[in-house]
């Protein structure tokens, strides 16, 4: 088994930096570096990438702090001053997804912008990132999984040996963003909303999996309704998104084809 580790802070010289905080940032400087090199090779603007990354980082941090306290609301009841101590982690992925797109569709909006134009660029990035912050996530164990037997348990203080499944979440978002690097290089690719109908189908049954894993023993657990969290009916609404539009697509590339032909 992995023996019990957390890493909740470290130094460079005098200044003192938050793991997770560190991670989460790294994150979202991958994913604006990425998205801008994928806008520029798409030959669009990729300053416009530059332009909404402030709305999105601000809106996606909102979102997922906001939904998470509303998903834990009894704990921060208890101690509202906690709700704004976003350095000890405490965030959902599906509230800083649904942030992100009310402001890129503000954004959009306001600046007459095509959705298609941005929008794949973005996601293709977005994997990467999630992969950078999950790392955080892991280092300060964000989300303690059930008792396990697996080798790759993580051991606790107490004994118990647990599954890490904010580790399996970003190896899973890292597997998705290499798939992505590999099918980039295939035209068909290439066509609008093909990144983020992949994307919805993948993660919605990657952290529908994953979820099954979440500890259900322990204060902080998630809860659940009818053995499923919140964030499995997410997921399954991202998933079944992703296949209408996938399925959009296959239609506009026929009507496509017999126009041409």
């Amino acid at each position: 088994m992995i023996p019990y580790f957390q890493i909740t802070e470290f130094s460079i010289g005098p200044v003192s930096f938050q793991a997770w905080g560190t991670m989460v940032a790294l994150g979202l400087l991958a994913g604006i570096f990425i998205a801008y090199q994928e806008t520029k090779r798409r030959k669009r603007d990729p300053n416009r990438i530059l332009d909404l990354s402030f709305w999105i980082i601000l809106s996606s941090f909102l979102g997922a702090r906001i939904f998470y306290v509303i998903g834990n609301l009894d704990l921060y009841l208890k101690n509202p001053i906690s709700i704004f101590k976003i350095w000890e982690g405490g965030m959902t992925i599906f509230g800083g997804l649904v942030g992100a797109l009310i402001a890129y569709l503000i954004f959009l909006k306001k600046k007459k912008i095509y959705f298609w134009d941005l929008a794949d660029p973005i996601v293709f990035a977005l994997p990467f990132g999630i992969f950078l912050g999950r790392i955080g996530c892991f280092l300060i164990h964000d989300h303690i999984g059930k008792i396990t037997t697996v080798p790759w348990g993580i051991q606790y203080l107490d004994g118990t040996i647990r599954h890490e499944t904010t580790l399996y979440n970003g190896l899973s978002a890292l597997v998705l963003f290499i798939i992505f690097l590999v099918l980039r290089r295939f035209p068909w690719s290439q066509k609008k909303g093909f990144y983020v109908a992949s994307f919805m189908i993948w993660y919605g049954i990657s952290r529908f999996i994953t979820d099954f894993f979440r500890a259900e023993d322990l204060p902080i657990s998630d809860h659940r309704w009818l053995g499923l969290t919140i964030n499995q009916y997410v997921s399954i609404l991202l998933f079944l998104g992703g296949i209408c539009l996938f399925k959009k697509l296959l239609i506009r590339q026929k009507q496509t084809n017999e126009q041409e032909n």
